[in-house]
């Protein structure tokens, strides 16, 4: 799912509102299809003046700073964007090196650098923005927009008891869930906080610790590889595994995401 993290280059007085990006991605996150040669992404910068554009690859399981020797390439690493201009990154593979049963989880980070104001007290903000690139490999077995509902669900209690809520992946896909709720009726359409999200890798379980007593239903979205979010439900069985089902309810229909990836 996308962050924005803010480095803070030179101090002086805060004295500032809301801290905004001018560069917009033309995605929350990036699917790289290994049939093809490489993938790209756009960045715009939306503000009135120049920035210096840097972005960098790393691996999602050894941290921004990685020194890993990734078999890709991206290009351009550096880059001055006018106001209202435009700049494609162009990610290519090298073409081995990577896993090739299943997709693979990787961090593109694009670091917005502005201009230096000279005078006392000024503050200069870079703004670090991430997304999550899936290397999908050619040849995968299953269809990736049906991983929700092979997702493999268990409600169990352990001997403290505590409700805990277990989801295993078995696909060798990623599945980016959203705001995963349990709830007594959905038809009731009573307003209910923000649930959690959670990024399921390939072959992998995460867990859940319920803050209430179980209710009656899961529910919860997915995104797809197009930036959408689609809606799933399912009636919650205790100590024994389930499935989620696509909500054909129209009032949860495929939306466009809004939130990070």
């Amino acid at each position: 799912m996308k962050r924005l993290d803010v480095l803070v280059l030179l101090l002086g007085l805060l004295a500032v509102g809301p801290l905004q990006a001018a560069v917009s991605l033309s995605g929350t996150r990036l699917v790289f299809d290994g049939r093809f040669r490489e993938v790209s992404i756009e960045a715009r910068n939306r503000g009135p003046e120049a920035v210096l554009l840097q972005a960098w690859l790393s691996d999602a399981n050894q941290g921004q700073e990685s020194a890993a020797d990734l078999p890709f390439v991206l290009t351009p690493p550096l880059s001055r964007l006018a106001p209202e201009s435009r700049q494609v990154l162009r990610l290519m593979y090298e073409g081995l090196g990577m896993p090739a049963g299943r997709e693979s989880l990787l961090h593109l980070y694009v670091l917005e650098i502005p201009r230096s104001r000279p005078g006392d007290g000024v503050l200069n903000i870079a703004i670090r923005q991430r997304i999550n690139v899936l290397f999908r490999p050619p040849g995968l077995p299953g269809d990736p927009a049906s991983t929700p509902q092979r997702l493999n669900w268990t409600l169990v209690r352990d001997d403290s008891g505590v409700h805990r809520l277990r989801v295993e992946n078995p696909t060798v896909f990623h599945a980016a869930l959203l705001n995963i709720q349990i709830e007594e009726d959905p038809r009731q359409g009573t307003p209910r906080p923000p649930g959690d999200d959670l990024l399921v890798p390939p072959g992998e379980r995460r867990e859940l610790i319920l803050a209430r007593s179980p209710a009656q239903h899961l529910r919860f979205k997915a995104l797809t590889d197009y930036g959408g979010q689609r809606a799933y439900r399912a009636r919650l069985a205790y100590g024994t595994p389930f499935n989620a089902s696509l909500n054909t309810d129209p009032t949860h229909s495929e939306q466009k995401v809004l939130s990070h990836d």
